[in-house]
C-alpha cells in the first residue's frame, strides 16, 4: 500500500489523486484508493477519456454509461461534472473498488457499478477497454447510446483506428469520429455537434486531434 499520494494533473478540468488525501475534495479531485483495477489517471487513453469529457459533455443533468470501468475513474469525472453515472465491469472486485472510490471522492449518490448492463439509453456512453472488446461490444454499446448522444473510444493505438470506425460507422449511420491523440494513443469521439476548430495541443493539455 502507498504511504504517499500521487496527484496528476488533468488538464483542463482533473486532478487525480492516488492514495492518503486529507484535504477536502472539491469539483475537480478524483480520490482513488491503491488497487490492482485499471484506470489511476497515468495511462494516456485514461486522461484522453477524462479530457474529452471535460471538453464535450454538457454541464449537468447527462447520463453516462461506462463500459469497462475499473477503477471507475470516468463515472467519477462524470459524476464531477454534474452527470450522472453507470458503470460496468466484469471484475466484481473492480466494481467494489470502484464503489470506494466514488466514496472516497464524495459522488457516491450520483454513481453506481455493477457486473451486469443496465437497460436504457445515455447521454454519453465511454469504453476505455481494448480494440477487440470494442469490435466485439459494438452492437450493444451502440444500443445503449441515445440517438444524439456522445460516444467516446479509447484504448487504441493508431492502428486500431480504422478497424474501429469501419465497425463503428454502420451502426452509427455513417457517422465520422473526431480523432483525438497522446503519444501513441487515440481517442475516437462521435458528436452530434459539429467538430471543433483545430487547435494547438498545448490548449488541450498535450491531446490533439488529428
Amino acid at each position: 500500500m502507498r504511504d504517499r499520494s500521487t496527484l496528476i494533473e488533468v488538464p483542463p478540468r482533473f486532478r487525480v489523486v492516488t492514495g492518503p488525501w486529507d484535504a477536502e475534495v472539491d469539483e475537480r479531485t478524483i480520490v482513488l484508493g491503491p488497487s490492482r483495477a485499471f484506470g489511476d489517471g497515468r495511462h494516456e487513453s485514461t486522461r484522453m477519456c477524462l479530457q474529452a469529457l471535460a471538453s464535450f459533455a454538457p454541464r449537468s443533468g447527462f447520463r453516462l454509461f461506462d463500459v469497462g470501468s475499473g477503477t471507475g475513474i470516468l463515472s467519477i469525472g462524470a459524476a464531477k461534472l454534474g452527470g450522472e453515472a453507470i458503470g460496468v465491469d466484469i471484475d466484481a472486485a473492480a466494481v467494489a473498488v470502484a464503489e470506494d472510490n466514488a466514496r472516497r471522492s464524495g459522488v457516491e449518490a450520483r454513481v453506481s457499478f455493477a457486473t451486469t448492463w443496465p437497460d436504457g439509453t445515455f447521454d454519453i456512453v465511454v469504453a476505455n477497454i481494448l480494440r477487440d472488446v470494442l469490435t466485439a461490444l459494438a452492437p450493444l454499446i451502440v444500443a445503449r447510446l441515445a440517438p444524439s448522444g456522445m460516444l467516446i473510444l479509447s484504448g487504441l493505438v493508431a492502428t486500431d483506428v480504422p478497424e474501429i470506425v469501419a465497425r463503428y460507422a454502420p451502426l452509427l449511420a455513417g457517422r465520422r469520429p473526431e480523432i483525438f491523440e497522446r503519444d501513441a494513443w487515440r481517442t475516437l469521439v462521435w458528436r452530434a455537434t459539429a467538430p471543433p476548430t483545430l487547435c494547438d495541443a498545448r490548449t488541450r493539455g498535450g491531446w490533439k486531434p488529428l
